[in-house]
């Protein structure tokens, strides 16, 4: 379907006749019809959004903006610039909030109400200073966060970072981990990785990085990893500090993070040693790039060798299950 008929259609209109086709050279989108595609792309998204809060039975409000409260977990980092916040504003202001936004009354405060999900199109009238679409729904915590949780996987706008941060809040919140699976939409083992991320990475480090969000899971992994050298902080905190740091993109901090703390690892592996009880430097073990080699002193050691080599099946069995969990 055209965009033309896609736009119609969600207008109620019916598909116009078909044209005859336009020569391959002259179809070539301008920067302004490919922006404008995006905004229908977005525009459906919303519509069926809204048809299926219509067909659920929900019916919109109008609320005060200054009646409705954050949602007591975060899911969503601070944005670097302002741009997307700007473009819905300008978009809500000129073809009004399209979606409604989902709260429960307030459990603590009569009188007010607590966002579920919809926290930017909040944020987008209060500035525009009109009231607030939204559907007001009784929940409870748990009901709320995987509401929450699966608005934000649905509509695809939290990065790894930030879903890792979320599982991790409601973890401390005591949210057990049915509620965490289905807030998230995932299973054990990403929940785990998610954790394990949010856990080893220090909470300030993760904040001054921001979403990052063409930075994936293997990447944060890696970086998990670094935080394991006892100097890292120390390192990522030197790091934050070089002139220019705050002035980078999202992804660019990750970027300078994770290199400081991968020289540091580099340096720290370039050549060890692993000592027997005399104090005799038994493996000599240098790491360089992309590999590591264990020198064995057999005159110190003879036997280790081959005890070593004997025991790699077993060991690599127990690398694997310990990174599937």
């Amino acid at each position: 379907m055209k965009r033309k008929d896609t736009l119609r259609s969600l207008l109620g209109s019916a598909p116009a006749a078909p044209e005859a086709e336009t020569p391959a050279a002259s179809r070539v989108p301008s920067g302004a019809v490919r922006a404008m595609g995006l905004n229908l792309g977005q525009m459906r998204e919303e519509a069926e959004a809204l048809k299926a809060q219509i067909e659920a039975g929900d019916s919109v409000v109008d609320l005060d903006p200054g009646l409705v409260d954050t949602s007591f977990v975060q899911d969503r980092l601070a944005a670097d610039h302002d741009a997307e916040m700007q473009q819905l504003v300008q978009s809500i202001s000129e073809s009004g909030q399209q979606v409604p936004v989902l709260v429960r009354p307030h459990p603590a405060k009569a009188g007010r109400y607590q966002m579920a999900y919809g926290h930017r199109r909040l944020m987008a009238v209060q500035r525009l200073g009109i009231h607030l679409k939204a559907v007001i729904r009784p929940l409870s915590d748990a009901e709320l966060v995987v509401a929450q949780g699966k608005e934000n996987i649905e509509r695809r706008n939290l990065t790894f970072i930030e879903k890792a941060l979320f599982a991790a809040h409601l973890e401390e919140l005591g949210f057990d981990r049915p509620t965490l699976h289905a807030a998230l939409a995932v299973q054990s083992a990403e929940m785990t990785r998610y954790l394990q991320v949010a856990r080893g990475i220090p909470r300030p480090i993760i904040l001054a990085i921001g979403a990052a969000p063409r930075t994936g899971r293997p990447r944060w992994l890696e970086l998990q990893r670094l935080f394991s050298h006892p100097q890292a902080a120390l390192t990522a905190e030197r790091a934050l500090e070089a002139p220019g740091y705050r002035a980078l993109g999202s992804d660019a901090r990750f970027l300078r993070i994770y290199e400081a703390l991968r020289r540091a690892d580099d340096a720290e592996n370039a050549e060890r040693y692993w000592r027997n009880a005399a104090g005799d430097p038994v493996v000599r073990i240098e790491a360089s790039g992309q590999s590591t080699r264990l020198t064995i002193n057999e005159r110190l050691e003879p036997r280790f060798a081959r005890f070593l080599v004997d025991r790699l099946d077993d060991l690599h069995r127990d690398f694997l299950a310990e990174t599937r969990e």
